[in-house]
């Protein structure tokens, strides 16, 4: 079952940020329309952050080995990782983010 946990305020918030709820560390982007999307945030190829990367539209490019992933569906698009990202879904409720975990 999966429940929607509040991760803090929309304004203000940094483009890509990542996040602790429970033992995942949830990385989270606007994007260029403005939505948003949370995904895994540690690299699947060596567990480097995610955060720490560069996004570029909808994909976030890994900083220590360039692995690229496709935010919204958590594909990699460019190795050497080849283990695709979890991803979740992310709503805004009165001005807070909301993030909807397993």
């Amino acid at each position: 079952m999966s429940e929607w946990t509040a991760v803090g305020p929309e304004q203000g918030r940094l483009d890509l940020d990542a996040v602790m709820i429970g033992d995942l560390e949830i990385a989270l982007a606007r994007l260029d329309d403005g939505s948003w999307v949370a995904f895994d945030n540690m690299c699947t190829h060596e567990e480097c952050p995610l955060s720490d990367g560069d996004l570029e539209g909808g994909r976030i490019v890994c900083p220590c080995h360039s692995s690229a992933f496709d935010v919204r569906t958590g594909a990699v698009r460019h190795g050497p990782a080849y283990i695709p990202l979890a991803v979740y879904a992310v709503r805004v409720q009165d001005g807070e983010l909301e993030v909807e975990v397993p």
